[in-house]
């Protein structure tokens, strides 16, 4: 029932504090005391000697900084595989692991009971140091509630993306527990595998995570390297390197002793960073930074049923989103666009424009629609700023938003909460502004030109006349 897509993962930036009541394992984030014990075990477990230390730093809480001169080019960490959890580790409580393997449970579920049932275990398990260093609660839209989802992030389309992965989260841990846990209450107890505690493996799995393309694609959670924070600057990623049999990562820059060292969490926008890691890049510095922008056809439209047709046909909706970047939008949205303003007359091109749309052709077809470039522009740029419309009401604090606890931590939490959801609006809206200046010098150079053939037509009869 669970279906998610993964890529580079590690410890990241402030999102959140106290929410709700934690798991009774794992650490406050800015604790060094348990990431101290991590190493010392992690070396005696055969972790090889670090240029990198983990301390205190201005850009996650935690970090890892360069203990030497680090050159560019440098290969880094060198975590052997035997400190690794994958999907094949070996579980502490092997009836446990035995069960989940018999219902083939896939890798994301397998992992989050994993980390439940050897966190249980607490000191008999071989994992008890690296779960100590965990945060208890991980920096995860996973733990905002519902009315803080709805106040915070009415304007930004993550808010539908945070809604169903917390119903998928939900939905997983209803089915494991009906399928599983429920027939074999003396290895799952109820007060071990509880929502709570799903709720902050699947945290965990979200925030630190990375897929490891040299091992076929398997995802693993790497001790030590899931303390590399995450920078927009840098295209260093966490692989398994064969000739050194461990996981590093290749510095594409050089680091000075005390200087934070980081790598890329993969090629994410700020509102998937927030998603998954709890942190919103500062507004400008995020070059993968996109916003979802929501297209929709015309009902009143006389050809509605034959364009919603086209696009069923080839997997799309009568309202669909697209990636609007700050260096420009799509093809599909344009060919989408082509679709909502083509006349009936052109109704033998709808079929063509709707493949283009779902990007389900051998090859991205070049439109060529002349006659309806001004009016898909234009649509564009209707839906461009009814979208900026919401997030400068939202901005200008219009809407309303969830009451503020007289707890003094709550009322920290929403402080916070309140900031990144600001701090994710201004960043798409800019995406929205920037594609906003662009149509509109299209659109008016379109139609310069326009006025410039008629002119010249119009000059072209008074001589003729003449």
């Amino acid at each position: 029932r669970f279906s998610v897509r993964a890529a580079a993962a590690s410890a990241s930036a402030p999102a959140q504090r106290e929410a709700v009541a934690g798991v009774p394992w794992g650490c406050e984030i800015e604790s060094l005391e348990s990431a101290a014990s991590l190493e010392r075990w992690l070396t005696a477990s055969g972790l090889p000697e670090q240029r990198l230390a983990l301390e205190k730093v201005d850009i996650g809480e935690r970090g890892l900084v360069a203990l030497k001169n680090v050159r560019n080019g440098e290969k880094l960490l060198f975590v052997p595989p035997t400190l690794v959890i994958t999907a094949d580790s070996e579980w502490s409580n092997r009836e446990v692991g035995d069960v989940m393997k018999r219902y083939s449970v896939p890798d994301w579920p397998l992992l989050a009971t994993y980390l439940i049932s050897e966190a249980s275990l607490e000191g008999s398990s071989r994992w008890s140091s690296y779960i100590d260093a965990l945060p208890r609660q991980p920096y995860s839209l996973l733990y905002w509630t519902r009315t803080e989802i709805d106040a915070y992030l009415a304007a930004s389309p993550i808010r539908e993306r945070a809604i169903s992965r917390i119903s998928d989260v939900i939905g997983t841990y209803n089915d494991l527990r009906d399928r599983i846990f429920s027939k074999y209450p003396d290895l799952f107890p109820e007060k071990v595998y509880t929502m709570e505690n799903f709720r902050w493996s699947f945290g965990i799995l979200f925030s630190r995570l990375v897929r490891l393309e040299s091992m076929d694609g398997k995802v693993a959670l790497v001790p030590w390297a899931d303390m590399l924070n995450h920078s927009p600057e840098v295209d260093a990623f966490l692989d398994y390197d064969k000739s050194s049999q461990g996981i590093v990562f290749t510095t594409d820059r050089s680091y000075q002793p005390g200087e934070q060292v980081f790598i890329s969490y993969g090629k994410k926008s700020s509102g998937e960073l927030l998603l998954s890691y709890g942190f919103v890049p500062k507004e400008g510095t995020n070059p993968n930074d996109s916003v979802e922008f929501l297209v929709s056809l015309n009902k009143s439209d006389e050809c509605y049923k034959e364009k919603l047709q086209a696009l069923k046909k080839h997997g799309l909706s009568e309202s669909e989103s697209f990636p609007l970047r700050v260096t420009g939008w799509p093809v599909e949205l344009m060919a989408y666009a082509f679709l909502v303003v083509s006349p009936p007359e052109m109704i033998q091109c709808f079929e063509e424009m709707a493949v283009a749309a779902s990007n389900k052709g051998s090859s991205k077809p070049a439109l060529n629609y002349p006659e309806l470039d001004e009016e898909a522009l234009q649509f564009i740029l209707d839906c461009c700023e009814s979208s900026i419309k919401k997030y400068t009401k939202y901005l200008e604090g219009a809407k309303g938003s969830a009451e503020v606890s007289i707890n003094t931590k709550q009322a920290n939490r929403t402080l916070l909460l309140k900031q990144l959801a600001r701090d994710l609006c201004i960043s798409e809206r800019r995406i929205l502004y920037r594609s906003q200046y662009i149509l509109r010098r299209r659109l008016r150079d379109m139609r310069a030109g326009g006025e410039l053939k008629a002119l010249s037509l119009f000059t072209g009869l008074r001589n003729l006349f003449k």
